[in-house]
């Protein structure tokens, strides 16, 4: 989701802790920046999307769902990121635009609330990192208030040689994640996507668990055909504007 999450010359072999780090130049500092940027910069835009939703008992699929849909991502003034979807077709065939059918699971937040999010310079304190190569693996730190995550949150993010981000994975333990309403496995590829004429590193392909017990919810998407979402309105005379 980043344009830039790392620069190549940071990418040694050293060990960070979220509260340690100093100086402008360090490696959590950048990725903080880049982030801030993210979220500041990303325009409004829309994708389509393509999901199998599927549901398990006893590792036995009960019950499994395809659809498209149009998905849209509007940022808020604080830099948050809103999803909401309308589906285009539902098991084949076509739906009208903005339906909703039944599904064993639906997850969001993947633009808003993915691997980034973790590296922001109000959630460094929250984490522990560990930098190897073109590898970041992150862990929740214990003791620290305050924190969004679950104690057993942990993941890691790679990227290529020029520091873009492709591949980021988020694990839960299931109980705590069931009582948070969260993912208990997060896995996102990333791909450049221009929008506005700049690019941005953006899912293009995610999966989801959400296990409870015997029970387990998967969740499937490809994003394609990102762009713009622009609204237009046409006042006609004698209209009123409020």
């Amino acid at each position: 989701m980043l344009r830039r999450l790392l620069a190549p010359a940071m990418l040694a072999s050293s060990v960070l802790a979220g509260a340690q780090t100093t100086g402008a130049d360090t490696l959590l500092d950048r990725i903080a920046s880049a982030s801030a940027a993210y979220r500041k910069s990303l325009p409004d835009f829309t994708c389509d999307e393509s999901v199998v939703s599927a549901a398990k008992e006893r590792f036995k699929r009960k019950v499994q769902v395809d659809f498209t849909a149009t998905l849209r991502v509007t940022r808020g003034l604080d830099g948050s990121l809103a999803e909401t979807y309308s589906t285009t077709s539902y098991m084949g065939h076509p739906t009208p635009n903005g339906g909703r059918f039944p599904l064993p699971s639906y997850i969001e937040g993947g633009f808003g609330r993915g691997v980034p999010l973790f590296f922001t310079a109000e959630n460094q304190r929250c984490f522990d990192y560990t930098v190897k190569a073109q590898q970041i693996t992150f862990q929740s730190r214990p003791g620290v208030r305050g924190c969004q995550e679950p104690p057993s949150t942990h993941g890691l993010v790679r990227v290529d040689a020029d520091g873009n981000l492709l591949h980021g994975e988020t694990h839960r333990d299931p109980e705590q994640a069931h009582a948070l309403a969260m993912t208990t496995l997060t896995v996102e590829d990333y791909g450049p996507v221009p929008l506005d004429g700049k690019e941005f590193r953006l899912p293009i392909h995610l999966y989801a668990e959400v296990k409870d017990g015997d029970h387990e919810r998967t969740f499937t998407a490809t994003y394609s055909n990102c762009r713009l979402f622009k609204v237009s309105a046409t006042i006609r005379p004698g209209d009123t504007t409020p």
